[in-house]
């Protein structure tokens, strides 16, 4: 079948375009209908399944939905095709609860960049509130409490995590300079064509080749000028210290005690306090003050303010000031504290914290420039403790010690960048990184190179180099597990070397190796294997325009199918807030209204197309469909709809009455679709390449079922007519209900075989590309 195509017959120019719908509305006509369609509720005819449910008193049968629709989400989308998105997106808005049960992710250690710093992708979902269990996996809603960076390197709310159990092989994706991804084969990745490095598009893991780039989004920090509240970064984490007295001792055995002339340091030999524990309780003793609580074992150390200081109650004074800046002085020694820091607690004193920077000999002048800033920043005294092989700056203030842990960590193994130098200036982020350098760094000429035992410092630096317009490259190293150093034994740790490029003096440019555009870094494949692997593994849901965020820098895509259609319980909406929603989508520049699965809402729809139409609705609507609907909901959408895009899922009765428990489906499917056909005739564009009415028909190839595309496509071709435009899908993965126990046959993704099969099917029913529209069939 040969497209007769020409400008004249497939071309409406935008200046002649009027969405259908408003003829309808100056007639009354639309008003009208949406009458009879909610009437209609009362014995309910929305789809094939013919309920007769009265859903006007909210009762509920296959669709789940009662009197108001559930929208799950809306949003400018930029994940349909192109000649509905744009450049501005389809104004999508997804329903819940469709009436169709259709039954067609990362491992936990992934991180994710968040608005609070790199997040593992595992504590995203434990952070999650009102958990859903379905079809064995959970939901947890988010409901923004965290931010991610989306594909544009903008930040975006994350609505949702989700859990489920994953048994067969993994995607381990080692891009060059990054670090790697283990990822579901299904799951896609945002990628060029190193043929057409900006042409961006979505591919599954299993389907990328070293002919594609990687998409590491370009990214700016926000530039904020940030005053540390000391008082408040203390009390953000409670911290206790134990009664040791009064659990050991009572009060009249305490007082026996300190009667006795002996020393503090003769009594602490025979309690086992500290001496200056034991002056304590002697002074609280002479002033009757001396009590025992022996139920109580655990005490808060409260904050103490007094006049812009604060301490802790069981510090002495001066305290340290209230506020700071986190300007580059304070970046600069978090930087070198993340080098050569660390905190220590006393096992006699459990409220005893101390903060040690260390040096060697030779680094006399860093040991005067930290003495210098913990003056300038913290108003403290400090002097060098000379050592065997090292010099040490201590502080031992508890407050300052836990400020330092809590902002970078504490051991070697725990450092990370603080989550607010990501919020700062350049200059703040260049001074962290220039500390972290002068503690464990090097100049190879051509880099800057850094090493460090710590995976999340590691990645928080190479965050930091993105944030500076730099591409760092991020390198793994496992050495032996032990060596030998003074005759001893001692364990060595996998280092992680973050290397910088510096700037070539002869070109003026970075030393780099891979291309880049004004928008993004293109880093090439490096390497992907398979990996075994069972156990849970996770996704998000982004409110973002193209559902996207970056694992941990890399461009990846959300899942937004099962969850929305069935798993979610999403907020119903009156008439007039779905007509607010279609309004605020062309208020941001939408191209059209997309309704996704709304099959089962058509009443509704129709409720509040009138308001919105009234308040100054214009755009092109889309019916975006399963193609399971009645002739009823069409012959209320007769001059309502622009543009339906029904989506043929199966062909025989078996499997439509297995998978999608209807087994009338593909004679719903035919029908609906001439019927589609009959009233906005084939799909017509403006001069810009956007579609304006017509019908686009999709099909989801599925794993081993290559014979209902056969039958589908023959189906297409000889009854349908000669000017259809085809969408042959290849994203299909194992979601919802599929699994090893139910569905096993399609509990896997589509094979690249198998997909070329389905393609050669299309040719050989006469489907071609359309050569002058990025349209006809995709992905051939």
């Amino acid at each position: 079948m040969a497209f007769s195509f020409t400008t004249s017959q497939f071309t409406i120019r935008s200046a002649e375009f009027e969405p259908a719908y408003l003829a309808l509305h100056r007639s009354g006509e639309l008003q009208r209908r949406a009458e009879e369609a909610v009437a209609g509720l009362a014995a309910c005819y929305v789809c094939p399944r013919d309920c007769g449910v009265n859903r006007l008193e909210d009762k509920t049968a296959a669709c789940k939905t009662g009197r108001y629709a559930q929208v799950a989400s809306y949003f400018a989308h930029f994940g349909e095709e192109d000649c509905l998105r744009g450049w501005q997106g389809s104004g999508t808005i997804f329903f819940s609860m469709c009436n169709l049960r259709c039954v067609f992710c990362f491992h936990p250690e992934t991180f994710i960049s968040t608005g609070s710093g790199l997040r593992r992708i595992a504590d995203l979902f434990e952070q999650g509130k009102n958990e859903i269990i379905d079809q064995g996996g959970q939901i947890r809603f988010l409901n923004g409490d965290h931010s991610v960076v989306a594909r544009q390197g903008k930040w975006a709310p994350v609505a949702k995590a989700f859990r489920h159990n994953f048994t067969g092989k993994l995607i381990r994706l080692k891009p060059f300079n990054c670090p790697p991804l283990l990822l579901t084969p299904n799951h896609e990745v945002f990628a060029a064509p190193k043929t057409d490095p900006l042409k961006v598009i979505k591919m599954r893991a299993e389907h990328l080749t070293k002919a594609y780039y990687l998409i590491v989004p370009k990214r700016k920090p926000l530039g904020e000028e940030i005053r540390l509240n000391l008082c408040e970064l203390l009390l953000s984490e409670p911290r206790q210290f134990e009664k040791a007295a009064m659990r050991r001792f009572t009060t009249e055995e305490l007082a026996a005690l300190l009667t006795k002339k002996q020393t503090s340091i003769e009594l602490s030999k025979i309690t086992g306090y500290h001496p200056a524990y034991i002056r304590k309780l002697r002074g609280q003793w002479r002033r009757g003050a001396l009590s025992s609580d022996p139920d109580r074992k655990w005490a808060v150390n409260d904050l103490v303010e007094e006049g812009g200081y604060i301490r802790f109650k069981t510090e002495r004074r001066p305290g340290i000031p209230a506020q700071i800046p986190l300007d580059e002085r304070l970046a600069w020694l978090l930087g070198f504290y993340c080098a050569e820091g660390h905190v220590t607690s006393s096992k006699d004193r459990p409220n005893s914290h101390r903060l040690i920077f260390s040096f060697s000999h030779q680094e006399t002048d860093l040991v005067h420039r930290v003495k210098q800033l913990l003056k300038e920043l913290f108003d403290i005294e400090t002097r060098p403790y000379w050592r065997r092989t090292t010099i040490t700056i201590e502080v031992g203030k508890a407050s300052v010690a836990l400020i330092f842990a809590y902002l970078c960590g504490t051991g070697a193994h725990e450092k990370q960048a603080p989550s607010l130098l990501m919020q700062t200036t350049p200059d703040v982020l260049q001074a962290f990184l220039q500390g972290v350098l002068a503690g464990d760094g090097c100049d190879r000429t051509t880099h800057l190179v850094i090493n460090t035992v710590s995976e999340k410092l590691a990645f928080g630096l190479f965050e930091i180099g993105l944030l500076l317009g730099i591409l760092p490259s991020f390198h793994l190293w496992r050495p032996s597990p032990t060596k030998i150093i003074e005759d001893r034994e001692v364990n060595q740790s996998p280092l992680y070397y973050v290397k910088f490029p510096q700037i070539n003096p002869q070109t003026g440019k970075r030393h780099s190796r891979w291309p880049e555009t004004e928008d993004n870094f293109l880093v090439p494949i490096h390497k992907m294997e398979q990996v075994a692997y069972e156990g849970p593994v996770f996704n998000l849901e982004i409110d973002d325009p193209d559902h996207s965020y970056l694992a941990p820098f890399i461009a990846v895509s959300n899942c937004q199918n099962y969850d929305i259609s069935q798993a979610n319980k999403n907020p119903e909406v009156s008439p007039i807030e779905l007509a607010a929603i279609m309004l605020e989508l062309q208020e941001i520049g939408c191209h059209n209204i997309n309704f996704v699965t709304p099959e089962h809402v058509v009443p509704q729809i129709l409720e509040a197309l009138p308001l919105a139409v009234e308040a100054g609705l214009r755009l092109p609507i889309v019916y975006n469909t399963s193609a399971y609907d009645s002739m009823e909901s069409l012959r209320l959408l007769d001059g309502v709809v622009d543009i339906y895009m029904p989506d043929f899922k199966l062909w025989s009765s078996e499997l439509s009455l297995r998978y999608l428990k209807a087994k009338d489906y593909a004679q719903a499917a035919g029908q609906v679709i001439k019927e589609m056909i009959r009233q906005v005739g084939p799909l017509k564009f403006d001069e810009r390449g956007l579609a304006k009415r017509g019908v686009l028909v999709r099909h989801l190839v599925m794993p081993g079922l290559i014979d209902e595309t056969r039958q589908i496509l023959n189906f297409l071709a000889q009854e349908i007519g000669p000017d259809l435009y085809l969408n042959i899908m290849d994203q299909y993965y194992p979601a919802g209900k599929v699994n090893a126990q139910k569905y096993a046959e399609i509990n896997r993704g589509l094979t690249t075989p198998e997909y070329k099969e389905a393609v050669g099917l299309a040719k050989a029913a006469g489907f071609r590309m359309d050569q002058r529209r990025p349209l006809g069939w995709w992905r051939l």
